[in-house]
């Protein structure tokens, strides 16, 4: 039998969860696992600086990137009097995103 951690501890069976459910209990713990990873990427960066490290078993290269910043497109236009329509004519083409979130 599979199992999951709720937020309040409790073991749930996941086979008996619905999907929609299912999504909100992984999603909290996909978040908290996120921030404890943030914080430890952080942590061994500030430690251990630029370069391959090696643990017992795995290893990490930690590289340091510099970049410049995003255009602000909206006053680049303003400054250049580009308006929408001339700019639409050097845009890709567009996407659809679907976006499934859970909420309480």
């Amino acid at each position: 039998m599979q199992t999951t951690t709720t937020e309040f501890n409790a073991v749930a069976d996941v086979a008996a969860l619905n999907d929609i459910d299912l999504l909100a209990i992984l999603d909290q713990q996909a978040k908290k696992i996120a921030a404890q990873i943030k914080t430890l990427k952080d942590n061994l960066a500030n430690n251990l600086g630029e370069g391959k490290h090696r643990g017992d078993t795995y290893g990490v290269r930690i590289t340091i990137e510099d970049r410049e910043g995003s255009v602000d497109y909206k006053a680049l236009c303003k400054a250049y009097g580009i308006t929408d329509e001339q700019l639409a004519a050097f845009r890709g083409k567009g996407t659809a995103v679907i976006k499934v979130c859970p909420i309480a």
